[in-house]
């Protein structure tokens, strides 16, 4: 949700870099051999540029009408912000089928005949980005603005499960990696930050709930932790020269035939599930198909008791080493645990003399 409180926003930015330098490609070989290149030099993708950026530019110099890299020095940066449901409605559009019939379309929402002969098919499509984070998902335009861990933050794996295992294990297209987050952030109970009328505070109410909060700070529902980080990078040679990974998957939480492409130009890629079949829903609370999404999900879970990445440094105990304190063995002596006979007289003739005034009290 943006600042002003209108809804979910997507940011599009674009670096604008300074004008293009005229260079012939043979200067750009001998000068920089298999690159990468500085501006100007001709390019195939934005890896073969030392700004990381390869496009057509109207600029003047040789080969002005071919993919040529962009200079090092960035100007500024330009960004736009688009609600997500038109955002969404777009992308849609643009991965529309050419029959605009056809049940088997990114945009459609009915189903088809499954190749079993079973009904309740259909096509999903998704975007996601290299760290594996889901950008375009149909579900994204169902769910309300506060509930914001249902479109902010959702994985490929926590979508999709059975397909991320794929890409990580079988196809290389993801790689994992684990680190240790020494201040990290955990929270005492999950749920949206609401207010009391049930809706999420807006900068003009967040305002005045601070000029008026009292002298008593609010519950802070995050501390701080210890916390394993998992997170994947994206492979992108595992494409291989057909620039596309194809599959089939079965799987206790969905079923179907996918395709993974990148888009150029782009940090995202495409993912099209085809005889998709949403089988989760088959058992009451389906353990597998939750097991199947938490192994390959992206996260920070807290460290309570060490890791299971955590590798012994030697086999030998501590004990073996004469590490460990020598124990010293500390004898109480009698005397502290018993009374003293003058402590036990006057015990008992208190008590008797409690008992005398309470009996003549009743009498």
């Amino acid at each position: 949700m943006d600042a002003a409180g209108v809804g979910k926003i997507i940011t599009i930015s674009q670096a604008l870099f300074e004008g293009m330098t005229p260079r012939n490609w043979s200067d750009c070989l001998e000068q920089h051999g298999d690159g990468p290149y500085p501006g100007g030099c001709l390019c195939l993708k934005d890896a073969d540029c030392k700004s990381r950026s390869c496009y057509v530019s109207p600029g003047p110099g040789p080969n002005k009408t071919k993919h040529r890299c962009a200079t090092e020095r960035v100007e500024g940066v330009t960004s736009l912000d688009i609600l997500y449901s038109d955002f969404h409605d777009k992308i849609m559009e643009i991965m529309k089928s050419s029959d605009a019939n056809s049940t088997r379309s990114c945009s459609s929402t009915s189903t088809y005949t499954c190749p079993n002969g079973e009904p309740g098919c259909r096509t999903r499509c998704y975007l996601f980005d290299t760290s594996a984070n889901m950008i375009v998902d149909p579900d994204f335009t169902l769910v309300k603005d506060i509930e914001v861990s249902k479109y902010s933050g959702v994985t490929m794996g926590k979508k999709e499960g059975e397909i991320m295992r794929e890409l990580i294990f079988k196809h290389g297209f993801f790689i994992r990696k684990d680190s240790v987050e020494f201040q990290g952030t955990c929270s005492i109970a999950g749920g949206q930050r609401v207010s009391l009328e049930g809706l999420p505070k807006n900068p003009e109410e967040q305002d005045n709930y601070y000029k008026t909060k009292g002298p008593i700070p609010k519950f802070s529902n995050d501390y701080g932790c210890i916390q394993d980080l998992v997170s994947f990078s994206v492979n992108r040679s595992a494409l291989g020269p057909s620039g596309m990974i194809t599959g089939n998957v079965t799987g206790p939480c969905m079923q179907g035939f996918y395709y993974v492409t990148a888009l150029p130009r782009t940090n995202l890629f495409l993912l099209v599930i085809e005889n998709w079949k949403n089988v989760q829903q088959s058992n009451f609370f389906n353990f597998n198909c939750r097991i199947t999404q938490k192994i390959v999900n992206a996260g920070a879970y807290r460290i309570i008791n060490g890791t299971c990445a955590d590798e012994a440094e030697s086999t030998v105990t501590l004990s073996e080493q004469n590490k460990c304190p020598q124990l010293t063995n500390i004898e109480i002596p009698c005397d502290y645990q018993t009374a003293s006979t003058h402590t036990l007289s006057l015990l008992i003739s208190t008590s008797l003399t409690f008992f005398y005034i309470l009996y003549h009290f009743i009498m």
